[in-house]
């Protein structure tokens, strides 16, 4: 899923007092009664979900009474309108920028936790000219399709001169940069084997460092599953949290997981991959508050970047889009 093209890329939530332990652990007082779900991913399985895969083939889940099919996506299957449909119990999606769209059109859908503390994407350059957003102007931009509101949201925060700056779609091909075609491509810095492509001398400006603040590899179910499955969610993350900490600390290992239940990858990549992403899992908040915290302020102001950009079918706010009651009820999320 390294490339942009490869995905569909497109509350303030209530703080809630932390719920008091069950008389058995989750997992004891559900082993006789699992629950059976299904967890659709945003694309095909590969090393960047390398954190639920492990917890999977190490009985993780199992061991909290959750019984997990992760079921890969694709080119032509949306996570968000499986979930919301019912078909899926839980969803991964790239950007929660599909999840904001996807409230603000009626869906029934709301993040509970977030793989990634910061979103990947990032503007490319071989340019040494070019050093901030303000340098894109006179510049030629290729993107994919589905990152156009991303260019727009830079053009109009840095204030830029839209008829300078001369944005064209080339896909999620890097030979346009490396031939001069274009100054700038866009894509996931953690995609490794599209950084080896462009070669060393690359620059990367991350769309969050840019001021425009995106979740990545976030969770998501629908309002029904919350109120009626909290628990279940509960200890779902609790396991993925193990999974996602186990495979940080053992990457090799970890891909190597990854691989039984993939098709097609190389190792090396594969693992190239998953070590330039795992210093995506941590943050500030996370030394405080744990693996897949989410603030709401992050929220509320990637909200009103898509609604200045007339994106927004309804108005949302982060209480509609995302809740932290279930990460507030799982202990033992590593803090890093």
């Amino acid at each position: 899923m390294g490339a942009l093209s490869r995905r569909a890329f497109l509350g303030r939530a209530s703080v809630v007092t932390l719920a008091l332990s069950r008389p058995l652990s989750p997992w004891t007082a559900q082993a006789a009664k699992p629950e059976n779900i299904n967890m659709r991913l945003g694309w095909l399985a590969n090393a960047q979900y390398a954190g639920d895969f492990v917890a999977l083939e190490k009985g993780w889940f199992k061991e909290r009474g959750v019984e997990l099919k992760i079921e890969p996506g694709g080119p032509s299957i949306d996570p968000i309108s499986l979930t919301a449909g019912g078909s899926s119990t839980v969803g991964n999606v790239a950007s929660i920028a599909a999840l904001i769209l996807a409230r603000s059109n009626g869906l029934p859908v709301k993040a509970f936790g977030t793989a990634l503390q910061r979103h990947p994407f990032a503007f490319i350059t071989l340019d040494k000219s070019i050093n901030s957003p303000k340098d894109f102007v006179g510049k030629k931009i290729g993107i994919q399709a589905t990152a156009r509101p991303l260019i727009n949201a830079v053009i109009a925060k840095y204030q830029l001169p839209r008829d300078q700056v001369q944005v064209q779609v080339i896909g999620s091909d890097t030979l346009p940069l490396k031939t001069g075609q274009v100054d700038i491509i866009t894509g996931w810095v953690i995609d490794a084997p599209q950084m080896a492509a462009v070669g060393p001398d690359a620059r990367a400006f991350l769309l969050w460092d840019m001021g425009i603040r995106l979740y990545a590899f976030t969770y998501f179910t629908t309002d029904e599953v919350l109120k009626t499955r909290g628990d279940m969610l509960q200890d779902f993350l609790g396991a993925s949290a193990k999974g996602w900490e186990w495979a940080a600390d053992h990457p090799e290992e970890a891909v190597d997981i990854v691989l039984k239940y993939a098709r097609d990858l190389k190792r090396d990549l594969e693992i190239a991959t998953w070590k330039r992403e795992t210093p995506f899992l941590w943050s500030d908040k996370t030394k405080t508050n744990g693996w897949a915290w989410m603030e709401p302020q992050v929220w509320d102001e990637a909200i009103k970047i898509y609604a200045d950009l007339g994106l927004l079918k309804a108005p949302v706010t982060s209480k509609d889009t995302m809740t932290q009651d279930v990460l507030q009820r799982v202990d033992g999320r590593p803090k890093r």
